[in-house]
């Protein structure tokens, strides 16, 4: 008798699975009990849980930003009482959800894009993937949607409903907890700004780790995690070589001040010393200036102390002249 019961159990099941698949991707009407509302932001430790009867729904906010998102993980508890009645509730996945879900609003229409009871064990975690380049995989502990769901107005929708008749009440009125966290991606992004000398940016071309970066003015990349060196030649500036840092799920931003190939000078001397450029005082100590290209004579005089060099500028360099006084003390 038991046997018998259980069939026909399984086989209403089944014909409501059947009626469900073929209502996959088409849109239909439908009425929840409630409609519970957790928020998922681009953090590792982004956590939320909702506590669902099995005639409510969830809806899931995503951040505007979901560039490092690639899918969603929801884990549910399920109590001995719906555990035990195994396959006696479904949990769909909605695309296109109308209107915007809410706690007031009990009303709905949309797409099901994914449907599938909830298996005879007290926990069970389900992938949604959000991103059709993901890294997503099942395995003997979790399932994936096997479709891409495209979030409507950042909000994922799920539902859960009874799919068994004849269930005891202990089992329709359960609780069943629901935990979200977001699936981030393995990579960063960094965020790239060319600073130029003038108010025009003049042509540069970008090299991460040896591979050519698509022009923009101000380009973001993905990239796996780890070091990377960037390098950014130029007819109109000097090149320049940065070594970051890129961290999972997070945005670097490296900040490059592109400098002219005109040649520079940096002069360091103790307090006291005139300095004689060409032949004309120079009052600029500790920092870099223009020089033209060509041959230049520096001159230090400390006291009765002289001392004299030349330097033949080249455009693109920068020179650095260090006079410095040293004592040296020997003992023997």
């Amino acid at each position: 008798m038991m046997k018998k019961t259980f069939c026909a159990k399984n086989l209403l099941v089944s014909l409501f699975l059947a009626l469900w698949g073929s209502s996959v991707l088409s849109a239909e009407s439908f009425r929840v009990s409630k409609v519970h509302e957790l928020a998922v932001l681009q953090s590792a430790d982004s956590e939320g849980t909702a506590r669902l009867g099995i005639n409510d729904s969830l809806a899931i906010s995503l951040p505007e930003d979901q560039t490092f998102i690639e899918g969603l993980e929801l884990k549910f508890e399920i109590p001995e009482a719906v555990a035990s009645w195994m396959d006696s509730v479904a949990c769909s996945v909605y695309a296109n959800i109308s209107p915007v879900p809410k706690a007031s609003q009990i009303d709905y229409s949309g797409t099901r894009a994914y449907v599938k009871t909830l298996p005879g064990k007290l926990s069970w975690v389900l992938q949604i993937p959000l991103k059709k380049d993901n890294t997503i995989k099942s395995n003997n502990y979790t399932t994936k949607v096997d479709t891409i769901i495209t979030p409507s107005k950042n909000v994922v929708f799920v539902r859960l409903q009874p799919v068994m008749k004849g269930v005891p009440e202990e089992t329709l009125y359960a609780i069943i907890p629901i935990t979200v966290k977001p699936i981030l991606m393995n990579k960063g992004q960094l965020a790239i700004k060319l600073v130029p000398p003038e108010k025009k940016l003049e042509p540069c071309t970008i090299f991460i780790d040896d591979k050519m970066l698509p022009l923009s003015e101000n380009p973001k990349v993905l990239l796996e995690t780890g070091i990377h060196n960037i390098s950014i030649i130029s007819d109109s500036y000097r090149n320049e070589v940065r070594t970051v840092r890129i961290d999972r799920a997070k945005t670097t931003e490296l900040t490059v001040v592109m400098k002219s190939l005109e040649p520079t000078l940096l002069i360091t001397a103790p307090e006291g010393t005139e300095v004689l450029l060409d032949d004309v005082k120079c009052t600029s100590f500790g920092k870099e200036f223009v020089i033209t290209e060509g041959e230049h004579i520096i001159k230090f005089t400390i006291g009765n102390y002289q001392i004299v060099r030349s330097i033949n500028a080249i455009k693109g360099k920068t020179y650095t002249a260090n006079f410095a006084l040293d004592l040296d003390i020997t003992e023997n």
